[in-house]
């Protein structure tokens, strides 16, 4: 049996794919053919709900996407509202008959069909030719044409129709017709398209002048005047529909059917908003008597797209407005072409059931993608199978995602752009017609879905087809081209090989392996004559300009050096990632030489990873690595298996990357910035895609070591493999690392053997030794013998190298072992360090260089057993260590502490001048501290006699005086003189000529000075205080004197208490003061001062506070001690002088008396 004769319905009989809005002639056969899917009959029951039961909403979205049928559904809608009859059927009832299930659906429709209806469909796109999307009212205008041709009127020209309305509201309408064609020979329909000829002018003016009256000149300009008079809105459209609908019986409903709204808004958020208001001001009009049915390719978000604030509130009345949804998947498009085009007869299902039962598995073989992108199934069980073939499952999904691509990329021409102008139905009647001849083993292979598009595509997207046509000898390379052209655009397509040839399978018997290679023949074809690109596993059909773009790349030059440096680029660098490999069983890091096919990559080190890539002239010669990797213990290669495609990839990336480079500008074309643009993409994947084939290669490499193929634990992950195998090669190279054990060294080891205390670390032992201890101390000795200084930095170079390969910590580590075991000395500039020295050393690497490595030296056990004597005898406490080394370090330590102590107590010499006899002490000990530590063992006798001296005779003294009574006895002495200074002037007695002594001599710690000196303080004390007495007293009974004189005054009975208390209070505050008094000096003051100055004043404040009239500045009182007498002579040597002197004094005493004045004795 063919395929001919597979089906129900003749697959050669006319079916009207393309739906036209205009196209009356098919509509009885559009109705009986439709198919009322599952999806169609759940998605309209709520609009025809809607639709007999009007709630305020007035608007249906049907939206699909190409072939899906949703202008199928417009249509047929149309004729079911209008329930208009045809050849003796009414179109609705018709329609209605189809519903065998759903009864509530069916019920409704037929109500729906009782509704006295007009439809007015049309395609907006068709007919906005009569505007521009750009106007403001570019909708409207299009609703006022078709509203307009309904009703018979010219819509072409609104002003025209609005002429032809005022006539028909004139009643006038049809007469104006025969008249005009009675009058002017020509029908009014045809003379109305160039109403500005004058002769139809003269014609409209007699006619309208006969029916209406008036002169005809008068008629002539009337539609101009219509023209430029009129205006349109939104409200006066809907109220001339609203007038059209009272014209009919109740109930009466004009419904507008509108067909690709979706692409005509495109975006634009104002025609989306003209059409709401439409909408909306037509169901207020016509109080729901009046719908829009409009179809989109996207649903109402989609078209809108992106929306500001504002935008989106409008968008809520939109979606409010066009509530009622129907949105169409690919499920009916499936169903409308299974039903009508694929409906098998029984022998041909027969056949498939047979067919499926046997070959079932061998089907779900054959037809099956790789599991890359989206996936795309097969037959799901024997009823998809018989239904959709003998096309497969996917090729339904997968055309459909396609058209869409394309669409998105305008790969339609003209007015087909749309994509709409031809529908799944008829491109996969074409395919079948194709191969009506084959037998039931045929499949529909996916190129063969081209040819039924063809005729719709752009031809410089195909010309690339065309031209293989004509110069490709290979019949089935082109099918695959056609197949990669459908899929171009299609990301989610992976075209793998295997994918491709999934798509190119057409026969249940076909031979898998042999239709497997035809498909590589064919794609490398193709490739190598730029008839498509190849970017990893994956193929893309080129257009002429990525043809020519491809050639140019292809033609770049590029030189073997890039190549290597893209290889270490993706393995060194992205696959590797690391410039230092850890070895596993120390956790510590090696790093290593780059190295591609013989080029060495940066600087070189000791270990060597050399990649051997297919590049390599002598990739397959094993024996050329093993001799290579002979007798080189620090060499490891691994050499990548040959890949068919890699080198070609590499290549390829670095021409594609160095041609978009040159060939950037921003005078490209913007065809030839995509393209651009695109293969830059395609080079960043090309890029993944080799660093993933990299990782396997180096996951399946060959190891080459020490001329030998090594067995490497087997991994695809090419870093895993490679660490595997830089880990055997950490082995060879460096036999000696096992000498470190499995201890792990940090910079914390270091730190922790420099503080611990030796004994607690290894004891005495030299049996505890480890072999990495010995073998440093021998590079030491080797390298003293030799006269060659060693510094950290070399024992470090020294045991990083081959056969050890030791670490930096675990080198330094050993290194502080014998240090503290004493076996090495640390020494910077030529002096020696000690723990702290010898830390700062290990943990700075600027001091690496310098810090030297000594063996120790071997002293005299009797020095170091003299040298711990003299430790004994001087600090008075056993030396804690035994060993030279140590013994002589802890001698230097209690020195340092030592003359800290020496340094400190003379910094207090200043108030005890004897403790300068320490200056001698502190210098000898100074210069000790600054000796090495092996100057204490070897020349101990030079220094012990004096140390122990200065001991004996200074310092053990001074610190008894120091810490005992004396110094207390001291202090107090000085406390003494420093209080009692000024007293001792007053006091003359021998105790005092004892501690004048003391407090000057040198060495006041020596003898009995000090028991004396107390003793002669105690009983000077008692002195003083008696004198200070009897000093108090002689001035407490001069102030009372004072006051017994003031208070025996006359004045100062005739003062109030207030006054009195006034004059008395300085000599009572004296008199407190006097109480508190401690030295002698003042105290005579207090006697001067109270019988002198301070009673004058008292008593001349007297006389003031008694006799008010007493100026303040006027003393009355003199005291005659203050009385200045003016004489020749200082002194008084004769009885004459005397008398002469008493005569002065007695005409000074009479003058001040004459002068009221009253003289104080």
């Amino acid at each position: 049996m063919i395929l001919k004769d597979f089906f129900v319905r003749d697959i050669n009989r006319t079916i009207e794919t393309v739906i036209k809005a205009d196209d009356q002639e098919h509509v009885l056969d559009e109705v009986v053919e439709y198919v009322v899917t599952n999806e169609v009959s759940k998605k309209i029951g709520d609009f025809f709900s809607a639709y007999n039961d009007y709630r305020g909403a007035n608007g249906v979205w049907i939206s699909g996407f190409f072939g899906s049928g949703k202008s199928h559904l417009l249509k047929i809608l149309s004729y079911v509202l209008e329930n208009k009859e045809f050849n003796g059927y009414r179109l609705g009832e018709l329609f209605a008959e189809k519903i065998e299930t759903d009864k509530i659906l069916k019920g409704d429709i037929q109500s729906a069909t009782r509704i006295p209806s007009e439809s007015i469909l049309f395609n907006i796109d068709q007919q906005a030719q009569i505007t521009s999307k750009q106007e403001e009212d570019a909708l409207l205008n299009v609703f006022y044409k078709v509203f307009n041709d309904h009703l018979g009127y010219f819509g072409a020209q609104r002003h025209v129709a609005e002429f032809e309305r005022w006539i028909d509201n004139e009643g006038k309408y049809k007469e104006f017709q025969e008249e005009f064609e009675a009058l002017t020979g020509e029908f009014w329909s045809n003379a109305r398209r160039k109403y500005f000829s004058p002769k139809v002018k003269e014609g409209i003016g007699q006619v309208l002048s006969k029916l209406l009256g008036d002169a005809p000149e008068k008629y002539h300009n009337i539609i101009d005047t219509i023209r430029t008079d009129s205006s349109i809105s939104v409200d006066d459209f809907c109220i001339k529909v609203s007038e059209y609908i009272k014209t009919k019986p109740k109930g009466f409903r004009l419904n507008f059917f509108v067909d690709e709204v979706g692409q005509f808004i495109s975006e634009n958020t104002k025609l989306m908003l003209n059409l709401q208001t439409i909408a909306e001001t037509l169901a207020t009009r016509t109080k729901g008597n009046s719908w829009i049915l409009v179809t989109s390719q996207e649903d109402m978000e989609r078209v809108v797209g992106d929306m500001n604030k504002s935008q989106q509130n409008d968008f809520s009345k939109i979606q409010a407005r066009f509530k009622l949804k129907i949105p169409l998947t690919s499920a009916n498009v499936d169903e409308v072409i299974e039903k009508r085009l694929l409906s098998k007869t029984d022998p041909a299902r027969d056949l498939l059931k047979t067919a499926w039962k046997s070959e079932q598995s061998k089907m779900e073989t054959l037809l099956s993608f790789s599991e890359v992108g989206v996936q795309f199934r097969g037959y799901q069980d024997e009823k998809d199978f018989i239904s959709k073939y003998p096309f497969v499952s996917y090729q339904f999904d997968l055309f459909q995602q396609c058209i869409r691509a394309l669409s998105n990329h305008n790969a339609f021409q003209g007015k087909h752009a749309s994509v709409g102008e031809r529908s799944m139905l008829g491109v996969f009647q074409h395919v079948i017609q194709q191969i009506e001849t084959k037998d039931q083993n045929a499949f529909v292979s996916f190129d063969l879905l081209f040819e039924g598009i063809r005729s719709t595509i752009r031809g410089e997207l195909q010309s690339a087809i065309i031209l293989a046509e004509r110069q490709v000898d290979n019949p089935f390379a082109l099918k695959v081209l056609k197949a990669l052209f459908m899929v171009k655009y299609y990301s989610n397509f992976k075209t793998t090989a295997r994918n491709i040839s999934t798509l190119m399978i057409d026969s249940l018997q076909v031979d898998l392996k042999e239709h497997d290679k035809k498909v590589h023949e064919a794609l490398a074809l193709l490739e190598n004559q730029t008839y498509l690109q190849r970017n990893g596993d994956l193929y893309e059909y080129l257009t002429d300009d990525e043809k020519d773009i491809e050639e140019e790349i292809k033609s770049t030059d590029i030189d073997d050096g890039q190549v290597t440096d893209l290889f270490k680029q993706i393995i060194f660098d992205s696959i590797i990632g690391e410039n230092k490999i850890r070895y596993l069983e120390n956790k510590q890091e090696y790093d290593f030489t780059s190295k591609i096919d013989g080029v060495i990559l940066g600087k070189e080190k000791e270990l060597t990873i050399e990649i051997i890539t297919p590049n390599f002239q002598d990739h397959d010669r094993e024996d050329f690595f093993k001799s290579q990797t002979m007798g080189y213990n620090t060499l490891l290669m691994m050499v990548l298996p040959d890949d068919e495609h890699m080198l070609m990839d590499i290549r390829m990336y670095l021409k594609t990357e160095k041609y978009i480079r040159q060939n950037q500008s921003t005078t490209n074309k913007d065809n030839v910035k995509r393209i651009l643009f695109e293969k830059a993409q395609q080079n960043t994947i090309r890029r993944t895609t080799l660093v993933t084939l990299l990782k396997r290669l180096l996951g399946e490499s060959a190891v080459y070591m020490n001329g030998m193929k090594q067995d490497v634990n087997g991994t695809p992950d090419g870093k895993t493999r490679l660490v595997n195998a830089f880990q055997n090669l950490i082995k060879l190279a460096y036999p000696n690392l096992k000498m470190l054990g499995s201890t792990q060294f940090s910079e914390d080891t270091i730190k922790a053997i420099i503080r611990d205390r030796q004994d607690d670390l290894f004891g005495t032992d030299d049996t505890t030794m480890s072999e990495a201890e010995s073998e440093v101390l021998n590079i030491i000795h080797r390298r003293k013998k030799m006269s060659e200084r060693t510094s950290l930095t070399d024992i470090r170079d020294h045991f990083a190298k081959k056969p050890y390969g030791w670490y930096q910590n675990a080198v330094f580590s050993i290194a502080a072992k014998l240090y503290k075991r004493g076996k090495v000395e640390l020494s910077q500039d030529s002096n020696l360090l000690d723990d702290d020295g010898a830390l700062n050393a290990f943990m700075n690497n600027r001091l690496y260089s310098n810090t030297l490595l000594e063996p120790q030296v071997d002293y005299d056990p009797r020095l170091i057993k003299q040298l711990m004597t003299v430790y004994s005898d001087y600090f008075d406490e056993s030396c804690p260590a035994k060993e030279a080394k140590e013994v002589a370090i802890a001698f230097k330590g209690k020195l340092t502490q030592e003359l800290g102590w020496l340094n400190q107590m003379l910094m207090s010499k200043e108030n005890y001048p004897f403790l300068k006899v320490l200056e001698p002490v502190a210098e000898f000990v100074e210069k000790l501290t600054k000796k090495e530590y092996n100057y204490y063992l070897t020349n101990v006798s030079d220094f012990e006699d004096d140390l122990l001296d200065h001991k004996e005779k200074t310092v053990d003294p001074i610190k008894r005086f120091w810490h005992g009574e004396q110094k207390k006895i001291y202090d107090g002495i000085r406390g003494f003189f420093s209080g009692n200074q000024s007293n001792l002037e007053y006091i003359e007695c021998e105790e005092l000529d004892v501690l004048r002594e003391v407090n000057d001599h040198e060495t006041p710690f020596y003898g009995n000075l000090i028991r004396d000196a107390k003793l002669a303080k105690d009983t000077l004390t008692k002195k003083v205080l008696a004198q200070i007495e009897q000093e108090r007293k002689l001035t407490e009974a001069e102030i009372n004197h004072a006051i017994n004189r003031i208070q025996s005054h006359d004045d100062f009975k005739a003062l109030d208490d207030l006054k009195r208390e006034q004059v008395l209070k300085p000599f009572e505050d004296e008199a407190k003061k006097v109480k508190e008094q401690r030295f002698i000096a003042n105290l005579r003051e207090t006697q001067t001062n109270v019988k002198g100055k301070l009673l004058e004043q008292q008593l001349n404040l007297m006389a003031q506070l008694a006799n008010p009239i007493i100026e303040p500045d006027k003393p009355v009182y003199r005291n005659i001690n203050n009385v200045k007498v003016e004489f020749p002579k200082n002194e008084l040597k004769t009885k004459e002088d005397v008398e002469k002197y008493v005569d002065a004094l007695k005409a000074k005493l009479n003058e001040l008396i004459n002068d009221n004045k009253r003289i104080s004795l």
